[in-house]
């Protein structure tokens, strides 16, 4: 194209000027070429289109040595803070420092050599050594032979967006990182649960005092690893037998703890005394005191009162067997009454008053059952009774009588498999919403 050769001096305006001046020339004196004047026009408009582009826009010559820039518009003056004059002539490499990737600038090394398209976000630096991050985009422009003569580059500022990306990638990496601390530190604290589940589990009668005259059997079943109720079965002294099942506020680690802590302090230490049998060292005989239920109430009442902070409270039944009498002295502190099977008459639950333990001061009263053979006792938590269903409704008290009746034939192990499986049935085996625990009694015929 003839009308170029000198492009490396000037700017657009000013060859689309030589054009227009050559063009009345060679017009001069003929008859206007409409399909010329149509074709300046539209030269004209692309030349002004590339000129007033914001974005940088060169063109560098491949033929020359180092393919040097040929044509710069004003959005690349206004991108880089070069000149046309400080740059026509030269390799765009000047826009290179210490920080552009090597590995990118020798991709676009080799697309111009191989005559191909490229484009990647490279880090480049203005004049004033300011840095940003350029998008480039090279076209190559081949002859009529289709040897590529020149090259197109479109240069955009994407510095915003590439911080946004470092930004979001900084933030997924932390994501990331902390997803991965959760999961070792929700691991750790699994194997803390579990440990601590073993400790609870421990706690709970390893071996039922077995007897003549009396069976036991206990069903636990915690809806979490660890469980805010809690039961024993235990020998107070030759003739009686204590029994527990007390029941905290809530679930987890606080209700657990409380759980344990209460339990320690219901066992019954040898030699030694506890809230349930006393041991006077200064009798000649050192005989034990065995202390009445309703004692015990009113100590834990005082050992555990009501705090705000926590909010937490427990209920409990604790009674006391008299192996040569049959009786069975017990206090309910909020707890559900105990269900008695009698074989002289239909099942009930029997008494159960008092305030839960911690809530207020309060006298709480010892409670009596006379048993006799062939009769079962069951202590059960209220995780058994409020047990619901998918429609929400409660297992409730009759429904415990009513399965609870058609086990009476059954060993006592058995009778309470068949009340969990039962429970199970009734949730459409979703999981417990509370604990459930049972102690059962059997006097034997």
């Amino acid at each position: 194209m003839p009308y170029v050769k000198n492009i490396v001096s000037i700017n657009m305006h000013e060859w689309l000027e030589q054009l227009e001046q050559q063009l009345r020339e060679r017009l001069a004196g003929a008859e206007p070429d409409k399909g010329l004047s149509r074709a300046y026009e539209a030269l004209r408009l692309l030349g002004q289109a590339i000129e007033s582009s914001s974005e940088g826009i060169t063109l560098s010559d491949v033929r020359m040595p180092d393919a040097p820039l040929v044509y710069v518009n004003v959005g690349f003056e206004h991108l880089t803070g070069y000149s046309r004059a400080e740059v026509l002539g030269k390799n765009c490499r000047l826009l290179q420092g210490p920080h552009t990737d090597p590995e990118i600038v020798h991709e676009i090394g080799e697309a111009v050599r191989e005559g191909r398209e490229y484009c990647a976000e490279l880090l480049n630096y203005r004049k004033d050594g300011t840095p940003f991050w350029n998008r480039l985009t090279l076209t190559p422009l081949r002859d009529a032979e289709g040897h590529v003569t020149h090259y197109v580059g479109v240069q955009s500022d994407v510095t915003s967006q590439m911080q946004a990306n470092t930004e979001v990638r900084q933030a997924l990496e932390l994501l990331e990182q902390t997803n991965r601390q959760l999961t070792k530190t929700n691991q750790r604290m699994r194997q803390n649960l579990l440990a601590a589940a073993k400790v609870q589990q421990s706690l709970l009668p390893d071996r039922l005092p077995k007897l003549k005259r009396v069976r036991f059997a206990y069903q636990f079943f915690p809806c979490d690893e660890l469980a805010g109720d809690i039961l024993n079965v235990f020998r107070l002294d030759k003739r009686h037998v204590g029994l527990y099942l007390l029941d905290v506020t809530g679930h987890g680690t606080a209700a657990a703890l409380q759980a344990v802590s209460v339990s320690r302090l219901l066992t019954p230490m040898t030699h030694a005394s506890s809230l349930v049998r006393t041991h006077d060292h200064d009798e000649e005989e050192c005989e034990d005191r065995i202390v009445s239920p309703a004692q015990v109430a009113d100590s834990l009442n005082k050992l555990f009162p009501w705090d705000p902070e926590t909010g937490q409270f427990f209920t409990l039944i604790y009674g006391i067997i008299d192996l040569e009498t049959l009786e069975f002295r017990y206090v309910c502190a909020g707890h559900p009454g105990p269900a008695h099977f009698s074989v002289q008459g239909a099942p009930r639950v029997e008494r159960g008053c008092g305030l839960p333990i911690g809530v207020a001061d309060f006298a709480y009263e010892e409670q009596r059952i006379q048993l006799a053979a062939g009769d079962r006792l069951y202590l059960y938590s209220d995780g058994i009774t409020d047990a619901m269903n998918a429609s929400r409704e409660l297992f409730g008290l009759d429904r415990l009588l009513g399965t609870l009746a058609r086990q009476t034939a059954m060993p006592l192990e058995g009778g309470l498999q068949a009340l969990l499986d039962a429970l199970r049935e009734w949730t459409g085996g979703a999981k417990f919403k509370d604990d459930l625990s049972m102690i059962a009694v059997e006097i034997a015929p």
